[in-house]
């Protein structure tokens, strides 16, 4: 064999150990020559059993994710799956590590399974948008029973093997080597003579058929209505394998997994993925170390914002040391701290010991020498470029030498705060959108003169925090703001073609934003800097008439205890129809559809990310998508603007920028980007490397 296995026979059994480092990928090679191997030992009359294991530190980290979309090379993993299943002499697979994915799949394949004690199992492909194609909704079930295959197809959360739950799929679990225990159970098989295992022929995780129906019920309404092509096939093929007879339901996989890994839905998730890997791989992270970050300091203001931060490094485990610009701030962010901690005890989340622990890792005063120890401080206090500047010069004076200091203000000039307080190697800007979503972006703003440390400093912290940090250079309005504030006036020229803010707002939440463009609007703020436009933009005009967005309780919406996203108020379509009525250069009003509401946003989405690529503040249109989608409640499931840009088609969508452009708004003008990318026959996706 060649070095992708090693073919060795001991007392009987042939020992196949896959050389694919460094996880054991089940590519076609590999696949190749675990099936020669296979029947050579078939073919062994000294041959009596066959054990399957990883050489390395795990048996397998699954498929081979560049096949997907291709056609896929024999023998494919559920000829090879098969081929062991059926086998004539027990293969035992020798578990190590943490195995992912197709690696369980031929896991699940073998007769017998003998795990190490620390390995874990997970089939996280359904965050890729991919279901198992080589039997694992069929062979799992059967070890397992619905509620076990479920958790672990759906959640792809790592599960120890060795967890009781798990009991069904493991054989023994080795006190010390797993591949000598597995050689020994090998051993034993064959002198008691112990005839191979099909799981294809278990049927104990269909004992209980109604807490299996159960279990397919309960997960069914967990799975959210959009964007789930994935977890609504892996449902079906789980649902039906106590039904179908094993060969008919797993052909009904098959043809499930073919025909999502050809999908929009797959190839966007794999998009957002490989996004996020690039992401996380700034020119900055990968040239320089960062300095440890064990004390965090945070000059807050009175929004909530300063104390998500101190919340987020607290249960990172940081000591977290909390300034103010006034006393009165300093008190609101206490007791927002406070409340929120003691929320994590309300709601199960913590015990009351753990809450009083981190609790004695927090400091509050009023003094910014506080601060002096500090190893990263992060001012947040969000009164404008001046306070800013203020606050920074004071902590130029307390702090040491190699405090990375970072200003969250999209709005900041770092170069010339650099030069204003003398520490322009050691400031970033910082950008995390507050809008409360599941994930949030936070975009490191990187000045002309920001040293590498300070960058990946800011980059491991943030990590650290939860978030999900990229790179971009210093820009006012930083990047997904920006991009969002161009979505914000693109809706605000379809009101002066008919459209209603309401219905445009629900176009778009159907389509799968967490939110349309005038509820992002209020979030952020009506008077955020990407937001700012001419004065009698309708943004600007509710903000002169102090409605200025959530945080004010009025903006488009109206918010109450009742509404705390937002009701429909019949104040601001007054205000709409009022600022037609004054609109000097009125245009014709149009029949505006749901499709035409999509197709415009979304072009002046892309047309905004094309021209911050062709400013340099976005490395990559990758970024912008990772920037949307963590930061925006942009849908992951659609990949981000610049990538549906590309599955639209750039010639389609810049001839609806033309045509929307001949309506006189400025916002609609294609980037030259776009004329670049046609004229070369390429897409934005080939930009992000």
């Amino acid at each position: 064999m060649s070095q992708l296995l090693n073919y060795t026979v001991e007392g009987g059994v042939a020992i196949l150990s896959m050389n694919n480092p460094p996880s054991n990928a089940l590519t076609a090679p590999l696949r190749a020559e675990i099936l020669a191997a296979l029947t050579d030992a078939l073919d062994d009359k000294m041959v009596g059993a066959v054990v399957l294991r990883g050489v390395g530190e795990t048996f397998s980290g699954g498929r081979d994710y560049s096949e997907l979309g291709k056609p896929i090379a024999t023998p494919t993993l559920w000829e090879l799956c098969d081929a062991i299943e059926l086998a004539p002499k027990p293969v035992v697979a020798a578990l190590s590590g943490v195995v992912l994915g197709a690696g369980v799949e031929l896991a699940l394949a073998c007769h017998y399974r003998v795990v190490d004690r620390q390995t874990k199992l997970a089939m996280p492909e359904v965050a890729l948008g991919v279901t198992p194609g080589a039997g694992g909704t069929q062979r799992a079930p059967r070890l397992l029973g619905a509620q076990t295959t479920l958790e672990l197809l759906l959640s792809g959360a790592l599960k120890p093997a060795a967890a009781p739950e798990m009991a069904g799929m493991v054989d023994e679990i080795a006190q010390e080597d797993v591949g000598e225990a597995a050689i020994l159970f090998a051993l034993r098989c064959i002198a008691q003579y112990r005839s191979p295992r099909p799981t294809r022929d278990v049927s104990e995780g269909f004992a209980d058929y109604a807490a299996f129906n159960a279990a397919v019920t309960h997960w069914q309404g967990r799975i959210p209505t959009q964007g789930q092509e994935a977890a609504e096939a892996i449902l079906e093929s789980v649902q039906a394998a106590p039904v179908l007879p094993f060969e008919v339901a797993q052909s009904f996989e098959r043809e499930r997994f073919e025909a999502i890994v050809k999908g929009e839905q797959c190839r966007a998730l794999q998009h957002v993925a490989l996004a996020e890997r690039r992401a996380s791989r700034a020119p900055e992270v990968r040239n320089a170390a960062p300095r440890k970050v064990q004390k965090l300091g945070l000059v807050a203001g009175r929004a909530r914002l300063g104390a998500d931060i101190a919340l987020a490094a607290l249960k990172a485990g940081l000591h977290v040391i909390v300034s103010a610009e006034s006393r009165p701030a300093l008190e609101i962010a206490g007791k927002r701290i406070a409340s929120m901690l003691e929320r994590q005890v309300t709601q199960g989340h913590w015990q009351p010991a753990r809450r009083d622990e981190v609790m004695r890792a927090l400091t509050l005063s009023p003094d910014l020498v506080a601060l002096q120890d500090a190893d990263m401080v992060i001012e947040a206090v969000g009164l404008g470029p001046e306070v800013s500047r203020q606050i920074l010069t004071q902590l130029d004076a307390i702090v040491e030498d190699r405090t990375v200091l970072a200003v969250h203000d999209p709005a900041a000039q770092l170069d010339q705060l650099g030069q204003a307080i003398g520490m322009a190697e050691d400031l970033v800007g910082l950008y995390i959108p507050n809008l409360h979503l599941r994930t949030a972006s936070c975009e490191v703003a990187v000045g002309g003169a920001s040293g590498a440390e300070a960058v990946a400093t800011s980059f491991a912290a943030m990590s650290k925090l939860g978030y999900m940090p990229l790179r971009t250079a210093a820009h006012a309005g930083g990047l997904g703001q920006t991009v969002v504030g161009a979505c914000v006036r693109a809706a605000e020229d379809l009101l002066r073609l008919g459209a209603n803010p309401y219905e445009i707002d629900r176009v778009m939440r159907q389509w799968g934003m967490a939110r349309g463009p005038f509820q992002l609007a209020d979030a952020i703020g009506l008077n955020a800097q990407g937001l700012r436009a001419a004065d009698a933009g309708f943004c600007r005009v509710l903000y002169k008439l102090a409605r200025e967005g959530r945080d004010s309780r009025l903006g488009w919406y109206r918010y109450d205890a009742a509404h705390p996203m937002g009701a429909e108020d019949p104040d601001t379509l007054r205000v709409v129809e009022a600022v037609l009525r004054e609109d000097p250069q009125p245009v014709a009003k149009m029949g505006i559809t749901g499709a035409d509401i999509e197709r415009s946003l979304l072009a002046a989405m892309a047309n905004a990310g094309a021209r911050l690529l062709r400013l340099g503040v976005a490395g990559k249109p990758s970024d912008i998508d990772v920037a949307l989608i963590h930061g925006f409640g942009f849908p992951r499931w659609r990949g981000g603007p610049m990538h549906v840009a590309d599955s639209y088609g750039l010639i389609a969508m810049r001839a609806h920028l033309r045509a929307m452009a001949m309506h006189g708004a400025a916002i609609w003008q294609p980037e030259p980007l776009f004329d670049t990318l046609i004229k070369n026959g390429r897409g934005f996706g080939a930009l992000s490397g």
